[in-house]
């Protein structure tokens, strides 16, 4: 949360948030009075709950203030706001010490702290306002759990936080793009108290309690609701074994609330309305775009669900809003009117007027400080419904099929490149299946809001370039080692690449045993290494492209055991089956020196392929002439030394070409790339040449049916297995990642969360 949060009066953020009072509207009196002093948190939320609730104008509001000491996920003690008819009969009877607060109803959230200095996340004294104590950090996650359960449950623009710390307070203000927090109140005096007071009043609007507008709550007991459960049954009982409606009756879930959502529609001139349940998918965190996928079903012009209607897709997410950025419809838009296969057909899309306020007072809370020196997003809520839903990539049947989804991929990349768009974070979460007009498999890149504009094959931005963009894990290693680089053509078919070794180590048989493969997919994915200039890629990776080879050599410790000299150990896959006992030596064979020969799996030949190639792509990097003339003579070296020097550099350059030429690996000499380097590295420069590679390999290999086995990766995710060490103040992160799931602290394990 590193410099997002903005410190106010009340008065201010209440002028700046909340609706004005109306001319002759009553004072508010003093709802706390009489404050003791607090010895335990219970206490607190005991004398809290009592005056909220005690409040004759909350109460002719309609709202209802319950105090629960646990929810199912072990949060701790918090206090929530309900509109007083939404409350459940069950939470109403329930003591205290067994109700659970539900995040699907709560309008605002009350915590309490005894400390009002060592428990308070907020420093006015720091140049970010924030505490660096550790109790102060716990009490900020804490919150901040809290408030990203509200933003996943409900369909919320930004949500309202009441911290109590001992005599003082401090209300938060959460939105996309960062915290408003005001200046302690001491609510014990009456000024204090009253002015607090006015606070819970002035919040009763549902737009100033943060409720989107564009959103209405559907009861699976409404007309509406009753068609949705009527939809689903009827398309299990027409085809049980269809992804699309399992996916829809999955979010048919009771257990959380659905919504009718509004969609801007420019081709009706107005918009269009969906049902929806359960989101599929959410990115999850407080700060950033908070991306939720739902399977929709569309309403007709008279509000109910059209029975023959099919299933579609919507998005729901907080998009950037920058000079430069692309609106991801809009991109789509232009790709499917050129007719660019194997990505989403957009039917409407648009922003709903609602922005990060956190941004947009960002300047008159800094006031010596100009728009540019904000450090925060400026985000726009934005909704986005496609024809297709399509499945993960994770859910390939067997290998062919995989590679196949990646060359549909590379083709949608090709031709979006040719229209004057690049894509920018090919990922494992944006390669889906889905069944094209044929009925038959295919892959569909998704997520176009982090493209820019190609033109030439060469990637046009005009704004600066702060830090990378895409997904850590996916990014190339050009990306990787400068983080203000754009992404061009070769980074991201690179990044294809990468996708592919995430899924074939995670489902296909290989020679690395089970258990070590949550090591590899850390330092091959998410490791980094903590540079000059930041961090930057890390060394497994870095050697895959450098060396031409993925060795697990440092991972297996093949022969160390046995004194032998330390040898190469590639990666290897295997064809079917693969279930052998474990090797000592971390491989997954019983006869680990012989296998692979005997059931080598034709994606070994294509993995290596496309690695030599990239080795003679980076190899492009090296110095590439050796200083033939006369050496300087700073140090006043005798004139034979140096020209012995001379002779020496010319020598071993000689030795590196013989090398080079009698090799069957592509290696630089210091003249420069050979013209055998420049040939291997021309299949990975361009999409034609990669996607030639993939279809030879499709075609003339003989690939079985049946090799994909379990995941591999653990899953609650993978933990790096070195010890914890603290080398910044967060996670080594693509802007996109950082975005969408917030940033955190290396002072606790990362898990990675690829797709």
């Amino acid at each position: 949360m590193c410099r997002e949060t903005s410190v106010v009066l009340l008065q201010d953020m209440m002028d700046d948030f909340l609706t004005p009072a109306t001319n002759g509207s009553k004072m508010v009196p003093n709802i706390f009075t009489d404050v003791p002093d607090f010895i335990s948190e219970k206490e607190m939320y005991d004398y809290i709950t009592e005056c909220l609730s005690g409040s004759e104008e909350l109460c002719r509001a309609g709202m209802t203030f319950m105090t629960f000491k646990r929810d199912t996920r072990q949060q701790a003690i918090i206090c929530g706001t309900y509109p007083s008819g939404s409350v459940l009969k069950e939470e109403c009877t329930a003591s205290n010490e067994g109700r659970h607060l539900s995040w699907a109803l709560t309008d605002l959230l009350v915590a309490c702290k005894i400390n009002s200095v060592t428990e308070d996340p907020f420093n006015e004294s720091s140049i970010d306002n924030e505490s660096t104590a550790i109790e102060s950090r716990e009490v900020l996650d804490q919150i901040l759990s809290h408030v990203d359960l509200v933003f996943k449950y409900q369909q919320r623009t930004f949500v309202f936080v009441v911290l109590f710390l001992g005599p003082c307070a401090r209300v938060l203000r959460f939105d996309r793009s960062g915290i408003v927090a005001t200046k302690k109140i001491d609510y014990t005096t009456p000024d204090g108290g009253t002015h607090l007071s006015q606070f819970f009043v002035g919040h009763l609007e549902a737009t100033d309690r943060g409720h989107d507008p564009t959103a209405s709550r559907i009861s699976p007991s409404d007309p509406i609701g009753r068609q949705l459960k009527e939809l689903g049954a009827a398309a299990a009982k027409k085809n049980s074994e269809d992804y699309v409606q399992r996916l829809f009756n999955e979010s048919i879930d009771e257990e959380w609330p659905w919504w009718k959502l509004s969609v801007p529609c420019e081709r009706r001139g107005g918009e269009r309305c969906f049902a929806v349940g359960k989101p599929h998918f959410y990115a999850g965190g407080v700060i950033g775009r908070g991306t939720r996928g739902y399977v929709a079903a569309p309403l007709g012009n008279d509000g109910m669900i059209d029975p023959n209607a099919k299933f579609v897709y919507l998005k729901d997410t907080w998009r950037v809003d920058h000079e430069g950025t692309e609106i991801e419809g809009t991109v789509l838009k232009t790709l499917n009117d050129v007719q660019v296969p194997y990505v989403p057909t957009v039917l409407c899309h648009g922003d709903l007027g609602q922005s990060t306020l956190s941004y947009n007072k960002w300047p008159d809370y800094h006031g010596t400080k100009t728009r540019d020196a904000c450090p925060l997003k400026s985000h726009q809520h934005y909704r986005l419904v496609v024809a297709e839903v399509c499945k993960p990539l994770s859910e390939f049947e067997n290998s062919f099929q995989l590679v196949w989804a990646l060359f549909c991929c590379i083709t949608a990349h090709e031709q979006a490149c040719a229209v004057g768009y690049i894509h920018r974070d090919i990922s494992a979460g944006n390669i889906l299946l889905y069944r094209d007009a044929a009925g038959r498999w295919a892959g569909l890149l998704n997520d176009w809001e982090l493209s820019k504009e190609c033109v030439d094959g060469e990637t046009q931005d005009s704004s600066p370039q702060l830090d990378r963009t895409g997904t850590w894990q996916f990014m190339s290693v050009h990306v990787l080692l400068a983080k203000s680089k754009l992404a061009e053509i070769p980074d991201d078919l690179e990044s294809f690449f990468h996708v592919l070794i995430y899924f074939a180590v995670r489902f296909l048989p290989h020679n690395l045993a089970d258990e070590l493969v949550e090591t590899f997919l850390y330092n091959y994915f998410d490791d980094y290494t903590d540079g000059y200039d930041g961090f930057n890629c890390g060394p497994t990776k870095y050697n895959a492209v450098k060396r031409g080879v993925i060795d697990l050599t440092t991972i297996t410790s093949f022969g160390a055991a046995n004194n032998e000299t330390q040898k190469v150990r590639p990666l290897e896959f295997f064809m079917p089956p693969s279930a052998t006992p474990s090797c000592s030596d971390g491989t997954a064979t019983e006869n680990c020196q012989s296998l692979s020969a005997k059931t080598g799996h034709p994606i070994n030949k294509l993995i290596n392929e496309l690695l030599k190639a990239f080795q003679a792509f980076y190899a492009k990097d090296d110095v590439e002439k050796v200083e033939t003339g006369a050496v300087s003579d700073p140090f006043g070296i005798p004139p034979e030394v140096l020209d012995a020097a001379v002779a020496l550099k010319k020598s071993r350059a000689g030795v590196a070409k013989d090398v080079a030429a009698s090799s069957a690996e592509p290696a630089s000499s210091n003249d420069g790339p050979t013209a055998t380097t420049t040939s291997l590295a021309a299949k990975v420069e361009t999409h034609g040449a990669m996607r030639e590679i993939i279809m030879d390999h499709l075609v003339r290999s003989a690939w079985p049916k049946l090799d994909k086995g379990n995941d591999k990766k653990p899953k609650g995710g993978y933990v790096p297995a070195k010890e914890d060490t603290i080398v910044g103040s967060t996670i080594p992160t693509g802007s996109k990642r950082r975005a969408e799931e917030g940033e955190q602290s290396m002072s606790k394990r990362v898990r990675s969360r690829a797709a």
